[in-house]
């Protein structure tokens, strides 16, 4: 199982219709397993630093298998990053909530980063989410 282009922009759209539907902006940015980016979406009027930090989010995410605001402490049990190369080639790396870990049959495959509108970030990563496992 990988995580598609098709998937990828499929998760951005409903992660963006939920963020308009409460009149914020976002951006989105979902990466594959190693980190490497798979999708963005800027929506307009959100901040201009919101896509390195959605990216980070992402990256943050996969690199833990945990949400990206989990304490460090939630970890435990995680002996190696997937996407140990992407962050040692100066990729950012953010510790705070918006970014979801992306599974597909158990399996780890990617993550979803939003930055943007702060309580709003991790709301829209999850319905896109919902959305996606209900598809």
């Amino acid at each position: 199982m990988s995580l598609t282009l098709a998937d990828a922009n499929r998760l951005a759209n409903a992660a963006i219709t939920e963020a308009s539907k409460s009149g914020t902006a976002i951006s989105v940015s979902i990466c594959d397993a190693s980190g490497r980016l798979v999708a963005h979406q800027r929506m307009d009027g959100v901040f201009a630093d919101a896509p390195l930090f959605s990216i980070g989010k992402a990256i943050a995410t996969v690199s833990t298998g945990h949400d990206s605001g989990d304490p460090p402490a939630a970890y435990s049990g995680y002996s190696q990053s997937p996407a140990g190369e992407v962050i040692a080639e100066g990729a950012p790396v953010i510790q705070r909530k918006g970014g979801l870990p992306i599974f597909q049959s158990g399996r780890l495959v990617g993550a979803i980063g939003v930055s943007g509108a702060d309580e709003q970030d991790e709301r829209s990563a999850r319905a896109a989410l919902v959305l996606n496992s209900s598809s």
